[in-house]
Order: structure tokens, then sequence, then C-alpha cells
């Protein structure tokens, strides 16, 4: 939400710097996320007046203009459309300093542009970073001075602020107001509005409303203004939606889109000549009908939402959104404007069966104040009087049929200090909930009986008036008095442990974790059914909140390369990640949950470097990974095996088999699936078991002291058939059981183009524990060995 200081000074007399109002909403825990226009991004800008525009004689685009600026008369050279006589506008004198879009500031230079000198610059609305409008020079209000310094006219800093779901009596000026209020004790004004009806025009005579189930809307009011005008909204009021984070529609739903920022209740202007049969209906849907929205999207609404309706039709999904067959046009002559309280629960139903979400919506989803509807619909009114112009009809409908009366709880002063761990006198917190609107009554015996006004609709229990106390007293001023110090007697487990540990050693290995929800779309689990095991299936959600999470995940594979993907599209392409998370399928009726850990490499092996080249990531970067994770955790005897997943690229893929147990697989992913998500780039990638990981983790590994005599290389090359693989060497050699052999690793690789065999080299490292090894004992050794494993690759 976002909310320009102005307006919340509209409701309070504050006169602080904005990083110090800021500090104090997040104190009160109304985070501020960020201050926008907190100083004035120009400077000697002034109200200038457009005397006269001419056609510049050398661009038929440009005009020459003769700009005033009260004292002295200026040519400037301006490519605007709207630059045009009579208008005044933000005028940057040679000297004013202009905040381009990347945040750096620039000076204002006479020139000369094509053959015509030009003093200054007119400017538009984006360049003085008020709202986007970037082809128009800004057109001010004619009663602005001219000459007058824009800064101070037009700087607004604006607040942007996150609330959490309990907050809804803080999404408005006037809620940030009265927190303000609370913590600097300090009175809220309200604005005062005198509205002038007239008395020919009756309301009661023109329409009629009909509340049909007062659970799900306990007050409607209406008022009607007659002979509107339509059109552009005035520049002061564009301006504070724009702030807002709001577009301008035409000043009729402007003007109640500010209302609904300033006072937190949401209204809706209907054009009266639509509604037929001059009456308004509010009722839950009898059946499934279909309705088009101001969006211009048609939906099928399902029997029991709240609907607002004429004689014929409905006109507007309650509290959520209005109708295009009763919307405000350039052609309305007769607004009939809205202001109710609708139930919470009602609002969202509606708004989930209508699948849209609105600045409306999230307001009466909240709760709003039932009390302060007459206020917001009178300034409502008084704003559209102001720019529609038109007359207001005499009285006011108001349909409630149960008395509006504060909730009263009962709060112990004892208890409050007990949870808080203070000495908050009784006086004290009588004090904070006077300063927060309550009234308060004392009924002895440190017990106070305090009645929570309506806005409030956050507050139902004595728990809510603790917390409401720390808030206003202050969670820094609370003593922060040393922890007890207390171990649980249950063991972590051991899950947990060994999650906690594969985790810290892939992020030392380089990787980024990322983190996805078990729960997949269909269209995700669709991609998953033709790669997982065929013996297993999915298993769905009995009430899902939305489809898009409604499939619970049988391998980690789609949800990281739909992460993967989204990272693409923003041009981050080399990405080196792993997840650690659960998978969940049901497999001879019975549900199976098991850890997993998956390792997602794309892109580059390291970012460009100026002297070498980096190379796209391949299957053996992915495997070293694998073997300095197993090493880490202390996983002997792994061997890797050819293996025939659909979800990998035929001939590279492979299996982590350990105790003749597969663990995992890795390998390429394959280009089909890489083409449903629109992948054009190699990935490679890994899912490992982790129970069974677990399981196959040796001992913990003892220090050993260093050799004390030297070792002895030889290197081995033999020609291999194509087909054979590496690892057949590795086991013949380890058959063999040789004493001196310490190690063997594979140090070189050569496959001719067109030739039916590979040249492998090995290197053999020997080494006696006892005493220095000869030449001759190597030799004869290394011997003894490659003839011994010619022979058994022989067979």
């Amino acid at each position: 939400m976002k909310l320009p200081l102005s307006l919340i000074q509209s409701f309070i007399n504050i006169d602080l710097p904005v990083q110090k109002i800021s500090e104090i909403l997040t104190l009160l825990g109304i985070e501020v996320d960020r201050i926008h226009n907190e100083f004035p991004s120009f400077a000697n800008v002034v109200v200038g007046e457009v005397l006269s525009a001419r056609p510049h004689p050398d661009a038929d685009k440009l005009k020459v203009a003769e700009v005033s600026d009260g004292v002295h008369r200026y040519t400037v050279v301006c490519a605007a459309p709207n630059c045009r006589a009579g208008i005044k506008t933000a005028f940057a004198k040679p000297g004013a300093l202009i905040t381009d879009s990347d945040g750096l500031q620039r000076k204002i230079e006479k020139s000369s542009l094509r053959g015509v000198h030009s003093d200054g610059m007119l400017c538009s609305a984006s360049e003085l970073h008020l709202f986007e409008e970037p082809d128009r020079i800004l057109e001010l209000p004619h009663e602005m001075e001219t000459g007058k310094d824009l800064s101070s006219l037009l700087w607004d800093p604006v607040f942007e602020i996150s609330l959490t779901p309990n907050l809804g009596h803080c999404m408005s000026a006037l809620g940030i107001a009265r927190e303000l209020a609370a913590a600097l004790q300090k009175l809220i004004h309200h604005p005062k509005t005198a509205l002038v009806e007239n008395p020919k025009i009756h309301l009661q005579d023109k329409i009629e409303v009909a509340v049909q189930d007062v659970k799900l809307c306990p007050r409607y009011m209406c008022r009607l203004i007659e002979g509107v005008k339509i059109g552009p909204s005035p520049f002061w009021l564009k301006r504070y939606l724009e702030d807002c984070g709001m577009k301008s529609i035409n000043n009729a739903v402007d003007a109640t889109n500010f209302i609904m920022i300033k006072y937190g209740q949401p209204l809706h202007a209907f054009d009266f000549n639509k509604i037929e049969g001059k009456t308004i209906h509010v009722a839950a849907a009898s059946k499934t009908q279909k309705f088009l929205g101001l969006d211009g999207i048609e939906r099928e609404i399902p029997q029991g939402t709240l609907l607002i309706s004429d004689t014929r039709k409905p006109i507007a999904i309650a509290g959520v959104l209005g109708g295009e067959n009763s919307a405000v046009s350039s052609d309305t002559t007769a607004l009939l404007i809205e202001a109710a309280y609708f139930d919470p629960m009602a609002v969202r139903i509606g708004s989930k069966k209508s699948g849209v979400r609105t600045e409306s919506s999230q307001r009466f989803e909240k709760g709003i104040d039932p009390a302060g509807i007459k206020e917001a619909l009178d300034a409502a009114c008084q704003i559209l009087l102001d720019v529609c112009h038109g007359t207001l009809a005499k009285g006011t409908i108001d349909e409630k049929k149960h008395p509006l009366a504060p909730k009263e709880l009962l709060c112990r002063t004892d208890r409050i200090n007990q949870l808080l761990g203070t000495k908050i006198s009784q006086t004290e917190i009588e004090e904070i909930f006077q300063r927060l609107g309550f009234k308060v009554h004392n009924i002895g015996n440190g017990k106070l009986r305090v009645e929570v006004p309506l806005y409030r609709s956050d507050v139902n229990e004595e728990i809510d008036l603790v917390e409401e106390t720390a808030r206003i007293y202050g969670y820094n001023n609370i003593e922060k008095r040393p922890a007890l110090c207390t171990n649980s007697q249950i063991p972590h487990d051991w899950a947990y442990l060994f999650e906690k540990e594969c985790r810290k050693r892939l992020v030392a290995l380089g990787l980024q974790e990322f983190l996805n929800c078990d729960l997949i779309s269909p269209k995700l689990a669709d991609i998953s059914h033709e790669i997982k095991a065929p013996h297993i299936a999915f298993l769905h959600t009995l009430h899902s909140k939305s489809e898009e999470y409604s499939v619970l995940r049988a391998t980690l594979l789609p949800g990281l390369l739909q992460v993967a993907k989204g990272n693409i599209d923003q041009k981050n392409q080399t990405i080196h990640a792993f997840e650690i998370g659960r998978i969940h399928f049901l497999q001879n009726e019975k549900v199976i949950e098991i850890p997993m850990a998956a390792i997602l490499l794309t892109g580059k092996t390291e970012p460009s470097n100026w002297s070498q080249k980096s190379r796209d990531v391949d299957f053996f970067d992915l495997k070293g990974i694998l073997e300095n994770l197993l090493e880490s955790l202390n996983v002997k005897g792994c061997i890797y095996q050819p293996s025939q997943h659909l979800s990998f690229h035929p001939g590279r893929q492979a299996n982590l088999v350990v105790d003749g147990l597969t663990i995992g697989s890795f390998g390429e992913v394959h280009p089909s699936l890489l083409e449903k998500f629109d992948i054009k780039q190699r990935v490679i990638y890994a899912e490992i078991n982790l129970e069974d990981l677990a399981a196959r983790r040796k001992a913990i590994a003892r220090m050993a002291p260093i050799p004390s005599f030297p070792a002895s290389d030889r290197d081995w090359t033999i020609p291999l058939p194509l087909a054979m693989p590496i690892q057949s060497i590795f086991d013949a050699i380890h058959s063999m059981g040789s004493n001196l052999l310490e190690k063997v690793e594979l140090i070189d690789l050569y496959t001719p183009e067109n030739g039916s065999q590979k040249n492998a080299t090995f290197r053999f490292t020997y080494r006696d524990k006892l005493k220095t090894i000869a030449f001759e004992e190597v030799e004869e050794e290394h011997a003894k060995l490659t003839n011994q494993v010619s022979k058994l690759l022989a067979k």
C-alpha cells in the first residue's frame, strides 16, 4: 500500500522528518518498506505560463514557446503536442536540476535546437517523477501562482507500507493517522463537509433499496447526484491516485477511489440511468448466472454469491467488482453512490468464486468501519460535486436493521504485566487505551472494561489488548532480561541432522539452495507422469485453495525446471543450485514420503574472465560435485552404472550405486522435456534418495598419519571398445588385490572421430608402508597387474 504524507497530514498535525515517521510506524508493527520521493527530485523548477506557441521554422514536431515566470519572458523549444498558449506548466529554467530515470541529476543548460535558441525546458510529469505521462508536458491548475517554486507545491513523500492480515484498519490514510496519533499523543481531526442538497429532488422518490439478508449486509447507504459531467480528473486528484499506485479512470471513479484510500471505505458509483426499475436488491444469488465485469471479463457467478441487482439483472458483485451494465461513462449524467458494510466472509467467498481480487475486496475482507460509512459517503459526494459538478439529491438512504454497538472486553492489568514482563501502572494502561480510541471503565480490583471501536475488527479478546499495550508502550521500552537456558531432553531427529549436514556440504560446493512448494500444478504433474515410475500414482489434495497447488510432487525435477526457466527468462542463464525436500506418491495403495536431494546445473562453469574462456557445464561437472559430496559424507564404494531413465538424454546418464543399492541418478535432462519448459540450453540434473544415502554412510573417518615413505607412479594406456565403461577397468584392477597399489585414477581419455576404439590412460600409485619401495619391485608389480587386467578384459 502506498500513502502520500500530505494525505496522512489531512487527519493529523505532524511535523517530523519522513524517516522519523517511518521509524515510528515500524515500531508500531506497520512496516515501511520504502519511502518514495523522500527528497525533491528536482530543483529550481517553477510554475511557468505559456504565453504563445508557434511552429518551429525547421522542424515539424517542434514548437517555439514564449514562457513567463512572472518576471521575465523566455524562449523555449518544446516537442510536446499539448504545448499551447494559456496553459501553466513546469518550467525548468537554466541551472535547474532534474533527476533522470537512473537516479542521476542533470543540470538544465541553455541550448539551441535546429537553429532556435532555447532557455530551459518544459517538463512532463514523468520527468519530475510525479506520475507516468511521458509524451506531454505537465498541465498545472490555473490557480497556481506563476513563478512559484514547484518543489514547495508538489513535493510529497510517499510511504510504501506492508501490512499484516490483522491490520485491516490501517489500509487508509485515516487508519495510519490514528496509529501515529496514538504513538505521538496527538488528536485526530476529521475534515468537515458542508453538503448543499437540492430540496426539489428527494432521494427516496428516486430509488428504492431492499436488503434481503441483513447478516451479509448489515448496513447499506447511497446518495444521488444528478447533472454530472464525466471527464478527466483534475491534476490534484490524478496525482494522488498515481502516488498511491492506482490508474486514473475518470473524475467520478477517481473520486470514489480517492475516498477509499483516504478513509478505508470502498465505494462504488453506478450510472443511475442504467438501473432498471430504480430499485436496488442486495441478496445472495439464487442460481448460477453470467456477469460481465468492469474489467471486460465475463464470469460465471455461482449460487450463493452476494450480488447487487436491479429489477432485471445483477449490476455488481458485492464488495468485489462492478458490472459493465451499470458502469460510469462519458454519457453518464446521474450517479448513484453506494457505501456499505458487507460481511467479510461473504466478500471473500464472492472474490474467490469470481476469481478476482480488488482493492475494495481486500478492505471488506479485513473488516471496515461500519460507523464511518456516512462520513466517507458525504466526503465522496463533496468531491464529486467539486469535480463532476451536478446537484445532490436531498436525503440519504441508510438501511440497517440492528444498532451498531462497540465490543466490550474485560482486561486485567496484572495479566498485561505478567505476559509482557513489565510494571506498567493501571493509569498508564488506561491512557494507552484512550490514545487508541478505546473507551475505558475502571471496575475495580485491577480490572478494566474496554469498549473497542467498530473499526478495530482485529481486537476481539483480552490477549489482543495486551498486544495493543505492547505496541503503544513500545517493544523497545520493554526490559530485556537474560534468557533462561533450557535444554530439551529429546535428541534431534537423525533425518533433520543429516539433511542439515547435506545442505551445508552442498553450499560449500558452491551451490545455491532453491525452495519449492511440495504442491505442484496439474500441468507439471502431467509432465512428471511421463518420467515417473509406472507403478506409482500421484496424490491429489482434497480441498485445494488453488489449482496451481493441487498435486503432491513425485519428483523434484519439474519444480526446479520451472524455477530455472524463470531465471533464464530474466537473463540469469547460469544456475548452480540444489534443493532438499520430500516427494510423495502412492505405491501399492500405500502413501510413500521420501526425503530427496536434487542438484541442477545449467549455463557456464564459472564467470567470464579475460584470461580464459568459460565453458558450458556438462555431465562430468555434476559427477565431480556428487563425488565430492559423497566423499565429504564418508560414503564409500560408490560406482556409476549406465541407466535408461526417460527424463535424461540417452547415453548421458547414470545411476549412483552403493553396496548394490541404487541411491540416485543423474544426467543431462532430455531435450524433449526441456522443450516443454521452453528452455533452450543444456540442463544437468541429479536426484538422490537421502534415506538410502544415510543408510550407506560409513562410520566417522579417523585421522591417519602421513605416509613416511615415498610413492612411485606408473602410467598405463590401453585401447578399449567405445561401448566399454571405464568403471569396468577400475573393477578389474581392484579385483587383483595388490598390497602395494595405493590408488588408481583415469588421467586421460582420447576418442578418435571415426575410430571404433578409445584410448584410456590410467595412473597407478604404488607405496610400501614399511620401507622405501624399490624400482624393480614397482616394475614387477605394475607388469603383473596390467597383464592380469589385460587377460581379464580379453575374456
